[in-house]
């Protein structure tokens, strides 16, 4: 009677019993590695879900334009589009409120500059309400006195029809009335010196006093409400 094939034992050699040890010790490393992702992962996503959302109303729709910037390009609303707008209404000639609005809307600047915010994802701009007087280069002379960069902080005109779409049908703020200028060629116009703030999705979230204005308040609605 044959005897039984014998079954082979299967015998670690000294190199593979010394590989264990190092297989075992890459494997914790991947498994540690794979936990702190998901563990930053899951940091990440508490933190946007705790970020304070903004309680503002939606008033009604920011206006849609199509203007020139102080740079003599063509500048649009789309341009805006997904951005946070903080925006107000000046003419360069004035002596009254928009030196003091325009050097408030400058700490703005750099307040958001700080936290930042500032050009990609949020954005000021500056309306003329002297279209007449305030082509592109009187804007951009005007600007750069207080230090605007125009990705930054857009200074816009255009025709006086358009102007007034936008400060009547868009914001309605009304178009300031037709005013005789002085000896100087200064005019007298007395316009809104509101504030609006624009979330991105283009809709106006608030009107807020320029000459009394919070800064750092509408720096945290402007973060609560960027992208």
């Amino acid at each position: 009677m044959p005897l039984p094939t014998p079954v082979p034992v299967r015998t670690e050699t000294a190199a593979s019993q010394a590989s264990t040890p190092a297989r075992l010790a890459r494997t914790g490393r991947k498994l540690r590695l794979r936990g702190l992702i998901l563990l930053a992962v899951a940091a990440l996503a508490l933190l946007v879900a705790c970020r304070p959302s903004s309680t503002l109303p939606v008033l009604f729709p920011a206006p849609r334009f199509d203007l020139l910037d102080q740079t003599g390009r063509p500048f649009s609303s789309s341009h805006l589009s997904g951005k946070v707008v903080i925006a107000n209404f000046i003419f360069t000639t004035c002596t009254d409120i928009c030196p003091l609005l325009t050097a408030t809307m400058s700490q703005v600047r750099d307040q958001l500059r700080a936290a930042n915010l500032l050009g990609d994802k949020v954005v000021i701009v500056s309306f003329t309400v002297d279209p007449e007087h305030d082509t592109p280069d009187a804007l951009r002379v005007y600007g750069e006195r207080f230090g605007a960069v125009p990705s930054e902080w857009r200074f816009l005109t255009g025709s006086r029809a358009a102007i007034d779409e936008i400060l009547i049908g868009g914001f309605k703020v009304g178009r300031p009335p037709s005013a005789a200028r002085t000896a100087g060629g200064t005019p007298e116009i007395v316009h809104s010196n509101r504030v609006a703030l624009i979330d991105a999705a283009s809709k106006i979230r608030a009107f807020l006093n320029g000459e009394e204005l919070d800064i750092p308040a509408l720096v945290e609605e402007a973060r609560r409400l960027a992208p």
